[in-house]
């Protein structure tokens, strides 16, 4: 009985690890020496006077967005089918559970990594999710920019925020928070799509005082778009997947053993 079910669970185990395998490879870019996904460049500088467009079309570098305090960036893409709008609404909802203060202790910046958007997209991100908080005096503390390419790739570069666009315009990322201090100097990354308000204030702290983190908070998110080759094993699927089997798995063994119970009460009843 055990080798029976050995034969049936190891196959499975396999085809698990197989889809993993699979979908880190498509994470990889064709340039073979990054990933989709972050390095992590704690205590280095960003480039403070590279110049983007506000979501009202102004000229704004991002020394003026951070105004001196400490500033979270959040690279995305506003037309994202994916979890970017799940970053900007936990980002949302975190600014408001904070002790500190939007505007006051600090400011943030979304920007877009696709230089194919627009101020009037940026726009509406900030209606949708800087009016969610319903604070008018914070307005030009959360910015949504816009860039072209050269400016976008020096400070995806300083970040360690690897991206890659598909064929069908759509892009496979990673999401993430990352808190600068004044200087731009890199102080911490949160991973991931939701945030808690502790980990946040501490960051926020640590960006005041200039203190680099030497740990990595929370788990790393990546958004996969269509997988052109056809097999679209998105990271969603995958993790389905992986339920999937593992449950299925889990019945089968049930099934075998309560079978098992079963002939030996007939056999005793006989």
């Amino acid at each position: 009985m055990k080798s029976a079910i050995l034969r049936f669970v190891l196959p499975m185990v396999v085809i698990v690890f197989a889809g993993a395998s699979l979908s880190a490879r498509a994470a990889e870019t064709t340039s073979g020496h990054v990933k989709v996904g972050i390095d992590e460049k704690l205590g280095q500088h960003i480039p403070m006077d590279l110049v983007f467009k506000d979501e009202s079309g102004k000229d704004v570098t991002l020394r003026q967005v951070a105004n001196g305090k400490p500033l979270i960036i959040d690279m995305a893409y506003f037309e994202c089918p994916g979890i970017c709008d799940v970053v900007m609404g936990d980002l949302a909802r975190t600014i408001k559970e904070v002790p500190q203060v939007l505007g006051k202790d600090f400011n943030v910046a979304t920007i877009s990594f696709n230089p194919s958007d627009k101020t009037s997209d940026a726009m509406k991100k900030k209606h949708q999710f800087w009016g969610s908080l319903d604070d008018p005096a914070s307005s030009s503390a959360w910015r949504f920019l816009t860039g072209g390419s050269a400016s976008i790739h020096r400070l995806t570069d300083a970040l360690g925020f690897y991206f890659q666009k598909d064929k069908y315009g759509m892009f496979m990322h990673p999401t993430a928070l990352i808190f600068v201090n004044g200087n731009g100097r890199i102080v911490r990354y949160i991973q991931g799509t939701t945030y808690a308000e502790v980990d946040v204030s501490m960051a926020l702290a640590e960006a005041k005082a200039n203190t680099p983190a030497d740990i990595i908070t929370s788990s790393p998110k990546v958004c996969f778009s269509h997988d052109p080759s056809g097999y679209k094993l998105t990271d969603r699927i995958l993790q389905l997947g992986g339920i999937s089997t593992l449950v299925f798995v889990a019945g089968f063994i049930f099934f075998m053993k309560s079978k098992k119970k079963f002939g030996r009460n007939q056999i005793n009843k006989s």
